[in-house]
């Protein structure tokens, strides 16, 4: 695609005899995104001294809004209040407004969002609105999208701000209060790790136990119950089931049926390949339309190594659409890869991917295709109702999006014909459909090139090339690799965060470091050659010495003493991609196995132990981090992990020690609760099965004790021999997940407990045996 044809369509809403009627500050930046306010009437100014020193100078408080380019209600809120002239007089009068690229500063954005977070009880988004004190840029008030006029019981954006006015000239002493307290708040969410925690197996076990609990047994995928819905990728997820509890039937039925949902629904763009953001409903049926890089090259991975263990031609026909989707219209000149395609078509979500049947028919008939015509029909959900109705523009018709009726092995049994023909008939529909497509009007792209996204591409095309055994698509990795490291680097060897034009600026942040990286180890794998290794080893180096925390292991997010930021930030939890810590922490497992110079052995233990006391309470949210963990156990103990300063034999409560799958043990006594509990067993110690083989050996068991009127039902995990002194015998070692489910049978009295009772052995002794009281709490609805 031409930077014409997709970059530059914004309709701007203020030109005089074709000229624009305003030009502010951003018309001199690079990213897309400032560029599409550059001539709003609002006086916007970059993130920047300038605009810092003008609120201070002018005893104003700062505006800030920060976005994307591919943000549908960015958009939203630009046609309605930012383009608007009588809303755009009241900013330039009551404050000084500052845009920001949440792509280009992540930095920002995650300091201002956990603000955002703060104010909202949780809620948060794009556009991210936030209104800072000029002195220290602390957040005094903030929220997402505000509308021109009230509604969705939103106040306007005129009446918030006059209220923001009004509060900053006559209550300003309690504003900075605030805006203190928050910062406060903020350092220590965001800045302070806590105190160490010893890290086992059970919490990689904890990890995929957490993460099966939020699993659409209907639907696939990880979301919210009951509701489940909106519905992400999550390939942090799916990579934690596959490297860590492939070998357990559920988890891996939970992938597959994922896998397969995603690659049928309309989140899967069907005709051209890639991936959509999100799925809006529980079907993966109607995406959020924009496409991200993140998530195409993490999906190729996931999906390739998926492929890799299981031969399925259909992951590997996944893999191969969309990688050639990203080359086809996500790759520059020079092979780096740009970041993302926008939703919208003139204000219409999705318009450029949808679709009516006489369309369908007529593409294919001009084609000469038309007896392919009932395939695609069948193969595509075309003779069903529409499926999508644009939620912001009722009155236009219902459309449909493409997807897959079934898996193309059911289509062609179904239709009666072989799946090679199958495949072979829908493929050249679909280069029909797609030439055609490709002549309508295109979503907006955002044509930067990040450092950190294009690495998790690199991996991508790297582990799709691999598996596949197309050594095109290897190459491709390779060109993206050159192309950052020749033009995106500093002088003296560090990475530039963004390239666009020709230029490439802003200091790399920490995750930059570590995702490219991790596309370097990968394209390492693809190929054997040593100077992916070397240039691997050269940036882990480069990221140490410019983000290590020496006083607490582990690295921030930032350089040292940025003046435009009033916290110095750890990330420590994956989102839409990983923390820059989790896939760092891999990185340095990686580089120790293939070098086997201890520096990355120590640092990899020193950064586990800085995010301990987060992986042991929301194992979960650090689901890479738990592969790497998973993966130092393989050949390293567990002791390497205690905490510092502990020393000597372990005391007995350290040897088993157990969690749960939910931090609230509350048990509905009317529907019944499930739930597992997960059992940690040290290093060189195991624990007796429920059922040891020996009658003389006292058994795993779990009893409910203490109430009448509940019942109780456990199934006790597999178990391993043990070749012990009385002869062969079952036992755990490492870690165990008991599945426990409590139902009331009756009028429920008393104060129900859980009784776990076990006994430790290690080769030589056995200790006595223990019985732990657990309480739980009960409601009868």
């Amino acid at each position: 695609m031409t930077e014409t044809s997709q970059t530059a369509q914004h309709d701007d809403a203020h030109h005089v005899n074709g000229e624009h009627a305003h030009t502010n500050r951003l018309i001199n930046s690079s990213s897309p995104y400032l560029l599409q306010h550059a001539h709003n009437p609002v006086d916007w100014y970059p993130w920047s001294e300038e605009a810092f020193e003008a609120a201070r100078a002018q005893n104003k408080p700062i505006f800030l809004s920060v976005g994307y380019s591919t943000c549908y209600w960015c958009h939203v809120m630009e046609r309605e209040s930012f383009e608007n002239e009588a809303i755009a007089a009241i900013m330039n009068e009551l404050f000084i407004n500052v845009k920001v690229d949440r792509e280009e500063r992540p930095d920002v954005d995650d300091i201002y969002m956990t603000a955002v977070q703060m104010f909202t009880q949780g809620g948060g988004g794009w556009p991210m609105s936030v209104f800072l004190e000029p002195e220290g840029l602390k957040p005094f008030f903030g929220g997402t999208y505000f509308p021109a006029e009230s509604k969705f019981n939103r106040p306007s954006f005129p009446d918030m701000m006059r209220n923001i006015h009004d509060a900053w000239t006559n209550q300003r002493p309690q504003l900075l209060r605030q805006a203190n307290s928050v910062a406060d708040q903020i350092g220590q969410y965001l800045a302070r790790p806590q105190q160490e925690k010893a890290l086992n197996a059970g919490h990689v076990a904890l990890t995929a136990s957490q993460i099966m609990r939020g699993y659409d047994e209907m639907h696939g995928g990880f979301a919210n119950p009951p509701r489940f819905a909106p519905k992400f990728p999550m390939p942090t997820h799916l990579d934690l089931l596959i490297a860590t509890d492939w070998n357990d039937e559920v988890s891996e039925a939970a992938v597959l049926k994922t896998l397969n949902r995603m690659a049928r629904g309309g989140m899967y763009d069907q005709v051209g390949g890639g991936f959509h953001r999100y799925s809006t409903d529980r079907i993966w049926l109607v995406p959020h339309f924009e496409k991200m890089l993140y998530d195409n090259g993490q999906l190729a991975s996931t999906y390739a190594a998926v492929l890799e263990k299981t031969n399925d031609p259909y992951y590997a026909e996944i893999v191969r659409e969309t990688l050639d989707y990203v080359l086809r219209e996500m790759t520059g000149d020079g092979g780096a890869f740009y970041s993302a395609q926008d939703a919208e078509v003139d204000a219409r979500e999705g318009l450029n991917y949808l679709w009516q049947p006489d369309q369908v028919r007529e593409v294919l008939t001009d084609a000469e295709f038309e007896d392919d015509i009932d395939l695609v029909f069948a193969a595509y959900g075309l003779n069903e109702q529409a499926n999508f109705q644009d939620p912001h523009h009722p009155e236009e018709p219902r459309r449909y999006i493409l997807h897959l009726t079934k898996r193309p092995e059911k289509l062609a049994e179904s239709l009666g014909i072989t799946l090679e023909d199958f495949n072979t008939r829908l493929a050249r529909a679909n280069a029909a459909l797609l030439a055609v497509r490709d002549t309508r009007k295109q979503p907006r792209l955002d044509d930067k090139t990040i450092v950190g996204w294009n690495g998790l591409m690199i991996a991508g095309f790297a582990d799709g090339g691999r598996v596949l055994q197309e050594q095109r698509y290897v190459e491709s990795a390779k060109q993206a690799a050159e192309f950052v490291l020749s033009n995106m680097r500093t002088p003296d060897g560090g990475l530039l965060r963004t390239y666009r034009n020709g230029e490439a600026k802003i200091d790399a942040f920490f995750e930059d470091y570590a995702m490219f990286t991790h596309g370097l180890l990968a394209l390492h794998k693809a190929t054997g050659e040593n100077r992916w290794i070397d240039a691997s080893i050269e940036l882990a180096g480069t990221a140490k010495e410019r983000f290590w925390d020496a006083d607490h292991g582990g690295y921030f997010d930032t350089l040292a003493d940025q003046s435009d930021l009033f916290v110095r930030t750890r990330s420590a939890r994956d989102g839409a991609v990983p923390s820059g810590m989790s896939i760092m922490l891999n990185n340095l497992i990686t580089l120790h196995e293939v070098t086997g110079e201890a520096r990355f052995h120590d640092d990899a233990i020193a950064t586990f132990k800085s995010l301990s006391a987060t992986i042991s309470q929301s194992p979960a949210s650090l689901a890479v981090a738990s592969i790497a963990l998973h993966r130092f156990l393989q050949n390293n103990t567990a002791d390497a992990l205690r905490p510092s300063g502990s020393a000597g034999p372990l005391a007995v409560d350290e040897i088993v020690t157990y969690t749960f799958s939910q931090n609230d043990m509350n048990v509905d006594a009317e529907v019944g609760s499930t739930f597992e509990m997960i059992l940690s067993i040290a290093d060189g110690w195991h624990i007796n099965a429920h059922e040891p083989g020996n009658e003389s050996l006292i058994p795993l068991n779990v009893e409910l004790v203490g109430a009448e009127g509940l019942t109780l039902a456990v199934t006790y995990p597999d178990s391993e021999t043990f070749a012990g002194p009385v002869g062969a015998m079952q036992v755990h070692s490492r870690a165990a997940t008991i599945r426990l489910t409590i139902r009331a049978d009756g009028s429920v009295t008393g104060s129900p407990q859980l009784a776990l009772t076990y006994q430790a052995c290690d080769d030589t002794k056995c200790l006595a045996p223990q019985t732990e009281m657990i309480p739980l709490r009960w409601t009868d609805n």
